[in-house]
């Protein structure tokens, strides 16, 4: 790259922001489009209090103008967020054999142990699906290679031992190409999927299913009623926090995530704080008692609303063998999505097939890793 400096975009364009406190005098969520929600300057301000490590943003300006920007975040084994850490991907990846590129970035690039990828520099966010740079209107190709090159020596300066952007949609073709012509190698590391909202609403999209899934949804519907199970979509609030984090670390145990109840109430009560109205909650009630939830996160970009599921939890000796699932973090969503006019509702990674048979679309993302000579202190691990 030692001509970096003389195409539009250059490195030496590139210029650091603080903290997320500064991202909107810098020009940050002007470089944002409606699928971008998790790369807001408010939502990065959630995460850098949550991250648990150093993040650092970068933004890309060309005639003095702010043209893109990547964020990043510090990976090394002491960071919960195992769904954005390259070694749990990969470990996850190689699971029941895998498939051959995983295996192939096991051995080329993680030299045979996940491990070995730590600490990892992650880059386009952390959040689970479509990390990536941004890019305004005016980004040329040249600007989004000189944020990826910058990273790539941040990563050597602090001694990482690999460069990871976690979930690369396959619809970010030009990342990708750029990522695979710098020497990365990637395995997938999930499917991501989202719902365009029919203009019918809840009644087109009950009648485009098939008939065997129309019946199923109409019985799981009406079990809850019988159950005397309400579900209402209402603002997030620092009231319904406690009990919410309750259920939040249910889910995240259940799944092998290290978690407390108070950790959790902590971080939905910040959400509450920082995000406003643009955050609610899919809250199911048995008796009066919460028993289930889901997050929703409201992004406007460009002129486009689109929904975002986020988090949830549930009671599960409350819950039982009651259908809550899809009512909570999906069909009711739906049902507000329409009436609001939102284009969109994101569906995330997880449980594909399911989605699919409910009107999703869907599509791969995969984790690009790049691996370092090792010659910093690796130790950069300070909550910022």
């Amino acid at each position: 790259m030692s001509g970096a400096a003389h195409y539009p975009g250059s490195q030496a364009d590139v210029r650091p922001v603080s903290d997320a406190a500064g991202l909107p005098d810098a020009g940050w969520d002007g470089l944002l489009g409606a699928e971008d929600f998790f790369q807001t300057s408010r939502w990065l301000a959630v995460q850098e209090r949550n991250s648990g490590t150093t993040m650092d943003f970068l933004v890309q300006h060309r005639d003095e103008k702010p043209v893109a920007a990547l964020v990043t975040a510090w990976a090394d084994d002491s960071v919960p967020w195992l769904l954005a850490r390259p070694d749990a991907m990969l470990s996850r990846a190689l699971e029941d054999g895998g498939p051959p590129e995983a295996a192939a970035v096991l051995a080329e690039v993680a030299q045979g142990d996940p491990a070995s990828l730590l600490p990892s520099l992650v880059c386009g966010g952390r959040h689970l699906g479509r990390t990536r740079t941004l890019a305004g209107p005016d980004a040329l190709p040249a600007d989004v290679e000189a944020l990826v090159v910058r990273a790539e020596q941040l990563a050597s300066e602090r001694g990482a031992a690999s460069v990871c952007f976690p979930h690369v949609d396959v619809r970010d073709a030009e990342l990708v190409e750029l990522l695979r012509a710098r020497g990365y190698r990637s395995h997938l590391s999930a499917h991501y999927a989202w719902l365009p909202i029919p203009p019918g609403g809840w009644d087109q999209f009950l009648a485009e299913m098939s008939k065997h899934r129309r019946r199923r949804v109409r019985l799981e519907r009406r079990a809850l009623a019988e159950a005397k199970v309400e579900v209402h979509l209402e603002p997030l609030t620092k009231a319904l926090a406690p009990r919410l984090g309750e259920l939040d670390c249910n889910l995240l145990r259940k799944y092998g995530n290290p978690a407390s109840p108070e950790h959790s109430a902590g971080l939905l009560s910040w959400i509450s704080e920082v995000m406003g109205d643009d955050a609610m909650v899919s809250v199911a009630r048995k008796d009066g008692a919460i028993i289930g939830f889901g997050m929703v996160l409201r992004s406007r970009a460009r002129g486009e609303e689109q929904w975002f599921g986020h988090r949830a939890g549930f009671d599960y000796d409350a819950q039982g063998k009651l259908p809550l699932y899809y009512d909570v973090l999906y069909y009711r969503v739906l049902e507000a999505a329409a009436r609001e006019g939102v284009s969109v509702l994101h569906a995330g990674i997880g449980s594909v097939e399911a989605k699919l048979a409910r009107g999703c679309l869907a599509s791969e993302e995969h984790s690009f890793l790049l691996r370092l000579p090792r010659t910093g202190s690796g130790k950069e691990t300070t909550t910022r």
